[in-house]
């Protein structure tokens, strides 16, 4: 079992970059959901409305990258800009049709619901060959790891179990449960509104994994990651961890 990509999403609900390494920290991979749109409201863009999140159409046409240690962000057609320019919330606002910021992460509340986002490739080839008139690339699915796994594996096996990936431990906490964002027509993939049907089918809307950082440190594509059975660990704000 190894790394096969590792995916960083600088803002929020925008495109994200794909990595040959990365650092973890506590509060998950570093840059990862460090910006977020906002509405006039304050609620953050998303693909969802929650009352924390609101659904804005278009997010998934802008890219954010990070170069030279700041995130940029692309409007369709047009070259990155620094998220420091000036003129940016404006040009976002005339391209999403209403007034936004942007609003720098606090205590990791852009999260959906956990620090580390993981997939494995035997679901995701599952789900493939259960459907295959659907297009299920894993860049619906917005991980930030996606593992190389045997065949017989599923996210099920591996609940409540510590990866080590070299000095890195995360504990794998829960399972993701998926929304109407996994269907989203984004930039160079089509609308697949019978995605979501179709998990639910096989998976009770649950696909993909949650883990806490257990133990920060650098990770690599290609990687192997040993799965550990073990219990009694602490995670780093020092609360008791257990293995199952």
């Amino acid at each position: 079992m190894n790394i096969h990509s590792i995916w960083r999403y600088p803002v929020k609900s925008l495109l994200g970059e794909r990595l040959n390494e990365a650092l973890i920290e506590d509060r998950g991979l570093s840059g990862d959901r460090a910006y977020a749109v906002a509405d006039a409201s304050g609620k953050l863009g998303s693909g969802k409305s929650t009352s924390h999140f609101q659904r804005i159409d278009n997010l998934l046409f802008l890219r954010a990258e990070t170069q030279n240690n700041e995130i940029h962000i692309g409007l369709p057609g047009e070259t990155l800009e620094p998220i420091s320019s000036r003129g940016l919330p404006n040009r976002l606002s005339d391209y999403l049709e209403q007034p936004v910021t942007l609003v720098e992460d606090q205590d990791a509340a852009h999260f959906d619901d956990g620090a580390i986002h993981i997939i494995l490739s035997s679901d995701l080839n599952r789900l493939q060959a259960r459907f295959p008139h659907l297009d299920f690339d894993p860049r619906r699915f917005r991980a930030n790891l996606l593992l190389n796994t045997p065949d017989h594996m599923s996210a099920e096996n591996i609940l409540g179990r510590i990866l080590t990936i070299g000095d890195v431990r995360l504990k794998i906490t829960h399972p993701t449960e998926r929304c109407v964002m996994v269907t989203a027509k984004q930039d160079g993939l089509s609308s697949e509104p019978l995605i979501l049907k179709a998990i639910s089918q096989g998976y009770d809307v649950n696909f993909g994994l949650y883990a806490s950082v257990l133990k920060p440190g650098r990770i690599e594509v290609g990687q192997d990651v040993e799965i550990s059975a073990e219990a009694g660990g602490r995670d780093r704000s020092g609360r008791q961890e257990f293995g199952f």
